[in-house]
């Protein structure tokens, strides 16, 4: 088949972005023919990840990247007023080029706005067959807007194909979209050829200096966005239970965002500088060896989070996969794939709202980081078994139903 992907793509970071990468490769890596139409050129420099462009992980084989124009010249971006960047208008004229150019079978467009809404404006002029997929943000941020919601019920409506999970399933319904036009697919998926025990670690050291880090010392990570809300993810609890603790460790933030000084401002005021790296955000294939360099990674989302009704994180499991031990908040644990896991055998649970019980979890790892080796590798195991492992194969029988 060839497909038409339109979406995140790196060097946007986030988890739109990195399934897009990792669902491409392996459809490429299938014989399947993929084109990637983006503007993941144009990211703001707050939420790019740091990449070569000629890295030949940036396009695996049978995959083609279409991105916008990111220059700043007038052909680029026409002058015209009120001034905006066109993302749809011209996400949506790059997929008519690519799906005309390369005799594109179907779309799948990933993401409401810009990239569901362009892929409908050129399902609607070519007639070729859209699927639409959602994140959590989107349906809980976008899709409420008095301004957006109108138009983004035709675009759903009118599709060929959702994919959804259990969850957001009934919401389509409502929408009046029939069963045989929702496919449920899980919302977490994992390559597991990429993220494993045997993967190699980051050379941090190219990225610090030794009064921060040595091999010895335990590593408690974050990886994702430092924007608004930031506080809902537990963040700042997080830097109130460490400045609590004496033992050496690095606190490792993979993070970017909008908030990113102010948050540096926190940890400067609870003593934690010397304690604590920052690095950008990186490709999803560098992932797994920022992973395996980790004794913990902190996913510490709760309930004041405005998008976690249906927003579930991947890089936990990502982490799981790789063998690590993962420390999560209570409300993203009760989430699938995470709810199967066993607490305290497969995984960390916390009250992030109770400091001083998550002073002690993230302590005792420090203090015992062999103890959260043992719940890295139990994760590991317990993760491969439940996840589906037909993922792909699930994806291609979905564009083959649609075709016929």
């Amino acid at each position: 088949m060839k497909i038409c992907i339109i979406s995140k793509y790196p060097p946007i970071e986030g988890g739109v972005s990195s399934r897009a990468y990792w669902t491409a490769k392996a459809l490429g890596e299938r014989g399947h023919e993929v084109h990637i139409v983006t503007n993941a050129l144009e990211v703001e420099d707050e939420y790019r990840e740091e990449l070569d462009a000629n890295d030949p992980d940036f396009a695996p084989k049978n995959v083609y990247v279409h991105s916008t124009d990111p220059s700043t010249t007038i052909e680029a971006n026409p002058s015209h007023i009120p001034f905006s960047k066109m993302y749809c208008e011209k996400l949506a004229s790059k997929a008519i080029e690519v799906i005309e150019d390369y005799d594109i079978d179907l779309i799948d467009s990933r993401y409401l706005v810009p990239y569901c809404v362009a892929g409908y404006l050129a399902k609607s002029l070519l007639g070729i067959p859209q699927i639409i997929s959602h994140a959590g943000s989107d349906l809980q941020r976008l899709y409420p807007s008095p301004f957006l919601k109108k138009l983004l019920v035709k675009i759903m409506q009118s599709s060929d194909r959702i994919i959804a999970n259990p969850k957001t399933a009934t919401f389509f319904n409502s929408l009046g979209m029939p069963a045989s036009k929702i496919s449920l697919m899980p919302q977490v998926y994992v390559d597991t050829m990429a993220f494993n025990p045997e993967v190699s670690s980051l050379d941090l050291e190219r990225h610090t200096d030794a009064q921060k880090y040595s091999p010895q010392i335990p590593i408690i990570a974050y990886i994702g966005k430092i924007a608004h809300h930031y506080e809902t993810k537990g963040l700042t609890e997080l830097l109130k239970a460490c400045s609590k603790i004496k033992e050496e460790f690095l606190l490792l933030f993979v993070a970017n965002g909008n908030k990113i000084e102010e948050f540096k401002d926190l940890v400067k005021e609870d003593n934690l500088t010397q304690k604590t790296l920052f690095l950008p955000f990186m490709p999803p294939w560098k992932v797994p060896s920022i992973l395996k360099l980790c004794t913990c990674l902190v996913a510490l989302e709760n309930s004041s989070s405005p998008v976690l009704n249906y927003h579930v994180p991947t890089v936990p499991a990502e982490a799981m996969a790789v063998g690590k031990c993962v420390l999560m908040s209570r409300e993203l644990y009760g989430k699938e794939p995470y709810v199967k896991l066993a607490n305290g055998k497969d995984v960390l649970v916390v009250d992030v709202l109770n400091e001083k019980l998550l002073k002690e979890k993230i302590e005792h790892v420090i203090r015992h980081p062999d103890a959260a080796e043992v719940i890295g590798s139990a994760a590991q195991h317990a993760f491969i078994k439940q996840q589906d492992k037909r993922y792909i194969d699930k994806i291609t029988r979905i564009y083959s139903s649609v075709l016929q």
